[in-house]
């Protein structure tokens, strides 16, 4: 099976192989993992796998020439691992402009499973390839390709990694919240930090643009044995005035306009994905939930989903559903606005109720190709 970027699967199998096509000129191509827990943290010392340290319990690596491969034991990892992250890094140590452009090609397999990665355009040092994940007591495999700026020290602080000696890039900016106190100028020794952020309602984060492709998730609990589905929407205004959707009827592309992929439907309780491959062709964007009507009255309460944005530079803004509906079909999440930065704002207003406002509370939001938007006039999705 040919997984696509953002795609999640059923592990298949104990072992995953990577292959890349050619090493940086002076430099290599170092693999990975990292094994984190519920927060995305590594756990100590034996939270990360490398070539210093190719085993840890649960985990272990081989490396060869332009190849790579982990085996895993799931009975054995520490019961707090949610989460393995398998990661590329371009060793700069001898070649400090050697980019991951330069590998051309990157394979990850695991069975029957396969994703393919094109390096060719890729300014960046790292990369997120794929993660093997826990979600409601099943393990999967997810497709992710993440680039990072900065190499081993953005993508190992990015999962809570100290590396001294160290300057945190300053990726982003928030506004209407209260700031936090100014920081004291760090000494020498202090660890790299990506800086996170949670949204409230009407809240604002701004991400530089240019920063490569940004991956958006929504991520939602089921009822009993993981029922429950929504669906992740991203309606699209483009710098050239084109205006669409990305859903689970029309997955998108990253290869051509709009450059915007969804994972797939879910159809049960765990998560999609939708990958902005290119920001800067990006105008406006508007991210929204529906349920369907066989989840029932409540699904949004119920369900606690929450949507996170993740940049290049491993910048991380998590937006709660914090006031849900009790009977609405649609939310609409998170409008982006593309014409400078990438300004993020948690919007969280729901449709019409569902009772008595059917027909109403079918329809979609709308996002307008001046970047205003509004709920309940939209087309009318009806999934049973």
């Amino acid at each position: 099976m040919q997984m696509q970027k953002g795609a999640n699967a059923p592990l298949d199998g104990s072992k995953v192989d990577l292959s890349w096509t050619a090493e940086p000129t002076g430099g290599a191509i170092d693999i990975s993992a990292y094994l984190l827990d519920q927060s995305g943290k590594v756990l100590g010392d034996e939270g990360m796998v490398f070539w210093g340290q190719a085993e840890v319990p649960g985990l272990s690596l081989a490396s060869g020439a332009k190849t790579a491969s982990f085996s895993l034991a799931l009975d054995a990892l520490p019961s707090a691992i949610e989460k393995i992250a398998i990661c590329a890094v371009v060793d700069t140590a001898n070649a400090p402009s050697a980019r991951l452009a330069d590998a051309r090609h990157i394979s990850m397999r695991m069975g029957a499973l396969s994703f393919e990665i094109d390096l060719s355009s890729m300014t960046e040092q790292a990369l997120i390839i794929g993660e093997i994940y826990k979600r409601n007591d099943q393990w999967k495999l997810r497709a992710v390709s993440q680039g990072f700026n900065g190499g081993l020290a953005a993508i190992s602080t990015h999962f809570g990694v100290e590396i001294a000696g160290e300057a945190p890039p300053p990726s982003m900016t928030q506004s209407n919240a209260v700031p936090p106190p100014p920081a004291a100028p760090a000494p020498p020794s202090a660890p790299v930090s990506i800086k996170k952020v949670t949204l409230s309602k009407s809240e604002k984060v701004s991400l530089r643009k240019g920063q490569g492709s940004i991956r958006a998730l929504l991520s939602w609990e089921g009822r009993g044995g993981g029922d429950g589905d929504l669906d992740f929407y991203c309606f699209y205004v483009l710098n050239d005035g084109t205006t669409g959707k990305v859903y689970w009827k029309d997955l998108g592309s990253v290869e051509k306009a709009p450059y915007i992929r969804h994972s797939g439907d879910a159809l049960r309780a765990g998560e999609e994905a939708i990958v902005i491959e290119r920001p800067d062709l990006l105008r406006y964007a508007l991210f929204a939930a529906y349920s369907a009507v066989k989840n029932g009255a409540g699904s949004f309460k119920s369900y606690r989903p929450r949507m996170t944005l993740t940049d290049a530079s491993g910048s991380e803004v998590t937006i709660p559903l914090e006031n849900p509906s009790a009977s609405s079909y649609w939310v609409a999440i998170t409008h982006l606005d593309c014409t400078q930065d990438v300004q993020i704002e948690h919007v969280e207003t729901y449709g019409k109720n569902g009772f008595p406002h059917m027909i109403a509370a079918e329809r979609a939001p709308r996002l307008h190709p001046d970047g205003s938007w509004d709920v309940s006039k939209g087309e009318i999705e009806f999934k049973k």
